[in-house]
């Protein structure tokens, strides 16, 4: 039972260091004015969406950060008024708007992606490669457990 304590308050600081204004000092810097931590998870929501050959819409972001969808469109709004996005009618069902990245928001998630990276290679720079993989070996079964255990309805 004290590893699953220790690793709950390991998860709970993680996520706390990951909130922090340093932590996202150093993943906006360089990055333009008004870009911020919302905005990145929009464009990353819409990256990821389109990898996997998915035309995004606001719901879609909405889910993806377990947001109303009134709060999700404020900031796909945000995210569009500053020209990282796009957002049109889809073609079956006007109501419903696609949103696609533009050159300048993928330009923006490549700065940002560099300085998540970049933080990773310092906090691990004294880690053997396999303790690196071991560590993403877990917190891959971590995360598909979260996944499956919160989000699959039981």
């Amino acid at each position: 039972m004290a590893d699953l304590s220790s690793l709950d308050e390991l998860v709970v600081r993680l996520v706390q260091q990951r909130r922090s204004p340093a932590y996202r000092r150093e993943l906006l810097r360089g990055l333009p004015e008004g870009v911020g931590i919302a905005g990145l998870r929009v464009l990353r929501t819409v990256e990821r969406s389109l990898a996997a050959g998915v035309l995004p819409t606001v719901k879609d972001v909405a889910v993806d950060h377990g947001i109303e969808q009134s709060t999700a469109s404020r900031a796909v709004h945000a995210v569009v008024a500053a020209g990282l996005a796009t957002k049109s009618t889809c073609g079956d069902d006007l109501r419903k708007a696609r949103l696609d990245l533009t050159g300048a928001g993928r330009d923006v998630l490549e700065h940002a992606t560099r300085n998540r990276q970049a933080l990773l290679q310092r906090v691990t720079a004294d880690w053997s490669a396999a303790d690196v993989a071991q560590l993403v070996a877990l917190l891959e079964r971590l995360t598909e457990g979260y996944r499956t255990g919160v989000l699959t309805p039981r």
